[in-house]
């Protein structure tokens, strides 16, 4: 079993909210929507824009914007085999952790493919597993994984 890091997105939103962040949500059938998050719920992102509410569920967003930082990025998690039974030697290792962690610690600038055919050169901060944390300059960017198709270094 992975080891479960803390979760980005709903600390993501949350600090959108609560800042009032106007911020860009791009969905995957490559509408964009741009406004202030209102709402949070557990499939679904009300945003207020140009006088009205507009509900973005959650499967559709390919990813989400911010003119500023609003989490801060953790560190790389550190594979400690000896500590962690369950990363040893006899199973088999997560390729998709081992690249993102590598990307992270060494700030290597990649290149994301979103489904949207969108390409996205960017430095990735943080990932759960639903998520990817970016910087673009002084932006910070959430992208969904299930929005993104392949990532390039």
């Amino acid at each position: 079993m992975e080891a479960v890091k803390h979760v980005i997105e709903p600390q993501y939103l949350a600090q959108a909210l609560a800042q009032g962040v106007t911020v860009r949500i791009g969905q995957m059938n490559k509408t964009e929507h741009e406004g202030i998050i209102r709402e949070i719920g557990r499939y679904e992102i009300n945003v207020e824009e140009q006088g009205g509410t507009v509900t973005i569920l959650k499967q559709d967003i390919s990813y989400i914007h911010s003119p500023r930082t609003l989490i801060q990025a953790a560190p790389p998690m550190e594979q400690d085999t000896a500590a962690n039974p369950e990363h040893s030697a006899s199973m088999r290792p997560n390729v998709q952790q081992e690249f993102l962690d590598k990307a992270i610690r060494e700030r290597h600038v990649l290149t994301l493919f979103l489904l949207t055919g969108q390409r996205v050169k960017t430095v990735i901060e943080n990932y759960d597993n639903f998520t990817l944390l970016t910087r673009e300059g002084e932006q910070q960017h959430l992208y969904y994984k299930h929005g993104v198709s392949t990532i390039n270094r």
